[in-house]
């Protein structure tokens, strides 16, 4: 097959060409982490909504429908879920960024908070984030070009060249060359969707065949359940430990999932793309028209399509459908897909690349590293992410899967210090803090990976995998936004530095909202819980009965469900239309936003204090890794 080689070898070459033109652009060394913060608001949607949609519902997405059906109803609604946060989110966090001067999350962290440790969970999650959740993506993508290829190229080798491919592209030009290429490669990716839908429609013989050949499956007893919610919850054990009856998929399993999912949108990826942007003049348009109106149609429709003709035929999944077209079009599907994942893995690689160069190692190790050394140092921190994701995949798949389970309701815990700063400003450092440390615990107990690492030592859990069906970004918002609330409570009295006083100041000032705002908050309230309530949460039930006779019969030839999701999500774009023009939460401020200069102040020589932390560390893992061994030999078993 030789399209696929020169298909793929034409995107390098325009990958690296477009990568050059943008380091000569880079002509200040801040600019290749920030593209100057000249980002213009469309480029900014498109990145955003490819970043945040397009590979991972064709990859993803239609697998899980094709092998469980369309009971995790709110995969049709991730459209909706991942625009609510960048409504609630991005514009006031845009105007903290330039009011306080920082350039990413884990810098407002450190500015607003004061806190080390906020900033390193901000660094946790998006290495997480650059080297497994974009890992696994890769993988999967290694598999189709395997299954493509026929052969020639085994999958080793192909996550390898996808490696080489991100190093090339981001190394040299940042995230200039992430963001402006993004924007093509978004609108190729949801082509590619697109056109696979087509085709899959073709291949069932049109929409009518595809529901006709549904019914046929909703018809046997035993693949029933996949065209239902299965309860309310189910409180089982969890994965691993207890079954649930029917399947999983219940409807508090879509709203924490959807949780998880809103995550996505407050990660360190996204949120550099928001404070890149050089006005906010199109975070409304953004997550409105673009990210619930035409990816929400891409994930309400074209991925259920795609997932729907796999759960027909599981051999017509996606890679089965793109190796039955002829060549040098499966070619080109397989870029588009390879763009998708390209541009969101890009964009976590320099988020990560800079949190742990600036915001960690410079502040805490180095103070006196200069701009230009700063940004060789990030290319090599991102080369070194690079081979760790790469070999992850090709050595330790099941650890990679593992990893990637942990970024997006870790990523979800960020909403806490996020709220404190934009909306609930009453909560405090301590809160937030212990908040975040609580959530951490409330994931990993619930997540594989802390299961296993507990099981390791000796200390087996009498729960499994998402216990009650709840997913683990549930389990940990539960006990951080708990301990966040009675930790602030009782700390009131504690202040916050001078910048983030400043910044709270500033908001209550600026963002008080007029006596129309004001009157319309109590139905703004009450729409967003009913339309969560029937999408998202226990009113999913009736979506399974919502569109069906008395005689059993689907009223409009088509899975029931798969119905109440596409009319909730006509709902739920009308709602982020509400929320984001008529309550004005991302809209375009009306104020001038100016840099707050600090009070000047003596600073002391760091020297030796960095030479300390560096040792303390250095210390550290040693005897965190004896330990480890030690306790390893004691009480682990095999």
């Amino acid at each position: 097959m030789i399209w696929l080689p020169l298909l793929g070898l034409f995107y390098a070459v325009a990958t690296l060409y477009w990568a050059r033109l943008s380091a000569r652009l880079n002509t200040r060394d801040n600019a290749f982490f920030s593209a100057g913060e000249g980002f213009s608001p469309w480029l900014s949607a498109l990145v955003i909504g490819g970043a945040s949609l397009s590979g991972w519902i064709a990859l993803a997405g239609t697998d899980e429908i094709g092998r469980h059906g369309f009971g995790l109803a709110a995969l049709l609604q991730a459209g909706i879920a991942l625009a609510l946060p960048g409504v609630v989110f991005f514009k006031r966090l845009w105007v903290l960024g330039r009011r306080l001067g920082a350039s990413s999350l884990a810098d407002l962290f450190r500015i607003y908070w004061q806190s080390e440790f906020l900033t390193a969970f901000a660094a946790v999650v998006a290495v997480l984030f650059a080297v497994a959740f974009a890992g696994l993506q890769m993988h999967a993508l290694s598999r189709i070009l395997v299954l493509l290829g026929g052969g020639i190229v085994s999958q080793d080798m192909a996550s390898v060249l996808f490696g080489l491919l991100l190093i090339g592209g981001v190394v040299i030009g940042g995230l200039r060359a992430v963001g402006y290429l993004g924007a093509i490669q978004a609108v190729l990716a949801a082509a590619v969707l697109v056109v696979l839908t087509v085709f899959s429609l073709i291949d069932a013989g049109g929409f009518v065949a595809l529901n006709n050949a549904l019914a046929k499956l909703a018809a046997d007893p035993a693949m029933a359940n996949r065209f239902m919610v299965s309860g309310v919850v189910q409180f089982t054990a969890g994965i691993g430990k207890q079954a649930a009856a029917g399947h999983q998929a219940t409807a508090l399993a879509s709203l924490s999932f959807a949780m998880a999912l809103m995550g996505l949108q407050v990660s360190p990826m996204i949120m550099k793309v928001v404070f890149s942007t050089s006005r906010p003049r199109g975070f409304a348009a953004g997550q409105t028209w673009l990210m619930a109106g035409a990816f929400g149609a891409l994930a309400a429709f074209c991925m259920a399509v795609v997932g729907a003709q796999a759960l027909i035929d599981p051999a017509r999944d996606l890679a089965g459908l793109m190796s039955g077209l002829s060549p040098w079009f499966s070619a080109w599907l397989f870029i588009g897909l390879l763009a998708g994942v390209q541009l969101m893995s890009g964009l976590t690689l320099v988020a990560a690349g800079e949190t742990l160069v600036r915001n960690i190692y410079k502040p805490l190790f180095h103070g006196s590293l200069s701009p230009r050394n700063g940004v060789t140092l990030t290319r090599v921190v991102i080369g070194l992410l690079v081979l760790a994701s790469v070999l992850l995949q090709t050595l330790a798949p099941v650890a990679l899967s593992v990893l990637a389970s942990l970024a997006l309701p870790l990523s979800f815990q960020l909403w806490t210090p996020l709220l404190g700063m934009t909306w609930l400003r009453w909560l405090t450092r301590a809160g937030v803090v212990t908040g975040i440390g609580f959530g951490l615990a409330g994931v990993l107990l619930t997540e594989p990976a802390g299961i296993f690492t507990l099981s390791f030592f000796g200390l087996d859990l009498p729960w499994g995998r998402n216990p009650w069906t709840l997913h683990s970004a549930a389990w940990g918002m539960a006990a951080n936004l708990t301990v966040a609330m009675l930790v602030s409570a009782v700390t009131q009295r504690r202040g916050l530095g001078e910048a983030g006083e400043e910044a709270k100041r500033f908001l209550e000032r600026e963002f008080g909202g007029s006596a129309r705002l004001r009157s319309l908050r109590s139905t703004a309230w009450s729409v967003t819980l009913a339309w969560m309530f029937l999408a998202l949460g226990p009113g999913l039930i009736f979506g399974n009965s919502a569109f069906i006779d008395i005689n059993g019969k689907w009223t409009l030839g088509m899975p029931s469900l798969w119905a109440w999701s596409l009319m909730l999500w006509a709902a739920g774009l009308g709602l982020v239309w509400f929320l984001s023009y008529k309550m004005e939460m991302a809209s375009p401020p009306t104020v001038e936003v100016h840099a707050y200069t600090p009070r000047p102040r003596l600073t002391q020589p760091r020297i030796d204090a960095e030479l300390a932390r560096r040792r303390a560390v250095l210390i550290a893992i040693a005897i965190g890794f004896s330990l480890a061994v030690i306790a390893a030999l004691s009480f682990g078993h095999a």
